[in-house]
């Protein structure tokens, strides 16, 4: 599962197109995942304390209130 993130995450780093679409984000099972696609696609922070892992809730946050400021 932590593969996995990993993988969600290189992905996402690598091609900001993919985490611009927010329908992309509905294809991802991984629930923690998921939410932190549709975060990041709505530049949103709010959505990020849905997720469960503290590690990942955090950069969920900085990085949309980041995205937030600069948007």
């Amino acid at each position: 599962m932590k593969l996995t993130i990993l993988a969600l995450a290189v992905i996402l780093l690598a091609d900001p197109a993919i985490a611009g679409d927010a329908g992309t984000c509905y294809t991802i099972s991984d629930p923690d995942a998921r939410v932190l696609c549709l975060a990041r696609a709505h530049q949103d922070p709010a959505r990020c304390y849905a997720i469960k892992r503290d590690d990942l809730r955090a950069e969920c946050r900085a990085e949309t209130r980041t995205q937030q400021k600069s948007g």
